[in-house]
């Protein structure tokens, strides 16, 4: 039996991840938790919102918990681990469109995150706390060596315009 949270979002589409399932992993939320909360939160206050303007929204990552935010690298204090965040696409709108649409209607976001230009990271802030309402834009910068740096611009904008902005101002 499907779990509801809302009008259009379940539970399983928060916890469900092919990198749990290939290693295992139990990446549950039990029903009552602060997690469980958080996710209800976070379908009220961002994701039904979204949906109910925009259409179709596509979860690819909700929560996780600690053992595969580590697994994919997350940051250590990740709200995803919390199930204060998700990152999400909206059928026929591009992430950048989406990411403006939610900074301009939304009012209980914590951040959101308009990221290279796949996807949108959308969040409610931590433990009730005043939201931020941080708009941020995140791209890749080439190192000399090692894996690409991510770099958080100030803003929803084009991938483009935020590197042309990073160039700018090393």
């Amino acid at each position: 039996m499907r779990i509801k949270l809302s009008d259009n979002f379940y539970l399983d589409e928060f916890t469900r991840s092919q990198t749990a399932a290939r290693f295992g992993i139990d990446n549950s939320i039990k029903i009552g938790s602060m997690e469980y909360l958080n996710v209800v939160r976070l379908c009220r206050d961002v994701l039904q919102p979204i949906r109910n303007a925009l259409g179709p929204v596509y979860i690819s990552s909700g929560y996780r918990c600690a053992q595969l935010n580590k697994k994919m690298d997350g940051a250590a204090n990740s709200q995803h681990t919390k199930g204060e965040a998700a990152d999400i696409t909206v059928t026929d709108h591009t992430p950048l469109q989406v990411a403006n649409w939610c900074a301009a209607n939304l009012t209980n976001y914590d951040q959101i995150i308009h990221e290279f230009g796949e996807w949108v990271h959308a969040s409610v802030p931590r433990n009730l706390n005043t939201p931020r309402l941080q708009t941020l834009t995140a791209i890749k910068v080439p190192r000399a060596i090692g894996k690409p740096k991510t770099v958080y611009i100030d803003g929803i904008l084009s991938v483009d315009m935020a590197a042309a902005w990073n160039r700018l101002n090393k």
